[in-house]
């Protein structure tokens, strides 16, 4: 299975169909106008840098320290050019204008769309779609280079820049926590190729998720990634279980730093402002009446305790009773972080409490009577609820 996306997509419509504030937006489907417009003039070179810098990196093999280069400056090219898409809706932006803003994003849709027919022509499932990305299977296709002829006619068809973001072994794309019918793009984990995960919208990606939490999280998928192929993915489920066990234990006996249960989370208003104070408020409550002086945009750090306020700020000048960390919350969202790994296997997060705490057997994990399979295609792993 491959996924593909666009190369700084926003950019590029804002590029190819000539949005400016001073000109006249064209379709994906014009021919490139002649007299470019202030915005995709200065955006151009910024660009035409970053899918250079995109195509040579996969070039170079895994071992070369340019691979990091390039990554970085990729990277650093690529928020550049999100920052000339958000200021061009920027309300007191000089060069903006609300109308070109959203003249990006309905070519954005359209390019993605383009891309889908494109697939589907070539004899592709596609599994999923999101903004700038699309993923998508052909049992033919196997290698990078098998996907090259879908790239090339989807730069025909769109005029866009358009890179394979890699080949993958397995892929698990998580639905909604509020109804798990229905899938969220930008909710996924899987391992490509090359044995490199990719994981996005979970709580190892969030900045106030404890380190603790993050780590075990990332423990568990790389521990995952080791199988060769979907197929024997079940077969690294016992070994990700004891990783968890293990983690639980430590907590459990006072082993883990204070540091990395640390939650950071952001002020977003004065205090006084809060008619029912978050944890974050109440902790920078207590950094207040210590004689500092917290203010909205900063980020908080406090630990998860025991009783009334139920946080304890780290930056108070007094000592801490590591006793007073709650534990069994911390164990809580834990589970909770787990259950999103385990979820594609079909495992609940009330049953994977019940098999962290040796209540369930692993005998009958997959039988009839036990939690199913969830999986149907031989050698893939595409859990969505609602493929598209």
């Amino acid at each position: 299975m491959g996924a593909i996306d666009y190369t700084s997509l926003y950019p590029a419509v804002m590029i190819r169909c000539n949005i400016s504030p001073e000109k006249t937006s064209l379709s994906l489907s014009d021919p490139q106008p002649e007299d470019p417009g202030l915005v995709p003039r200065t955006l151009a070179p910024l660009l035409e840098k970053r899918v250079t810098l995109k195509w040579r990196t996969p070039q170079l093999p895994t071992w070369d320290p340019r691979r990091k280069w390039y990554k970085a400056q990729a990277a650093a090219q690529k928020w550049l050019l999100v920052v000339c898409f958000g200021y061009l809706g920027y309300k007191n932006a000089r060069f903006g204008l609300i109308g070109s803003h959203e003249a990006v994003t309905a070519g954005g849709r359209e390019a993605l769309l383009r891309a889908k027919e494109a697939a589907e022509d070539a004899d592709f499932l596609v599994l999923h779609m999101f903004v700038d990305g699309i993923w998508m299977k052909r049992e033919d296709c196997s290698h990078p280079e098998d996907f090259q002829p879908l790239l090339d006619e989807i730069t025909r068809r769109t005029g866009l820049p358009v890179a394979l973001d890699g080949v993958y072994r397995w892929i698990a794309f998580l639905p909604s926590k509020v109804d798990s019918r229905v899938p969220v793009g930008n909710r996924y984990f899987g391992v490509f190729q090359d044995g490199e995960v990719k994981v996005r919208g979970l709580a190892a990606r969030r900045r106030d998720t404890p380190a603790w939490i993050a780590e075990t999280q990332m423990a568990l998928i790389e521990h995952l990634a080791q199988a060769p192929d979907a197929k024997f993915l079940t077969d690294y489920l016992p070994g990700a279980f004891a990783l968890l066990r293990k983690a639980l234990r430590r907590l459990r006996e006072g082993q883990v730093n204070p540091e990395d249960l640390l939650v950071a989370q952001k002020l977003t208003r004065l205090i006084k402002k809060y008619a029912n104070p978050s944890p974050a408020a109440r902790a920078a409550m207590q950094l207040r009446t210590a004689g500092k002086d917290p203010q909205p945009g900063q980020r908080i750090r406090f630990l998860l305790t025991h009783g009334k306020p139920g946080v304890w700020a780290w930056d108070r000048p007094d000592p801490f009773d590591v006793r007073q960390i709650n534990t069994r919350i911390y164990r809580k969202h834990m589970l909770r972080a787990a259950a999103d790994v385990f979820q594609p296997f079909g495992i609940s997060p009330q049953n994977l409490a019940l098999i962290i705490d040796d209540h369930v057997a692993m005998v009958p994990l997959f039988s009839d009577g036990g939690i199913k399979k969830p999986w149907n295609a031989p050698g893939l792993l595409a859990y969505n609820p609602n493929p598209i």
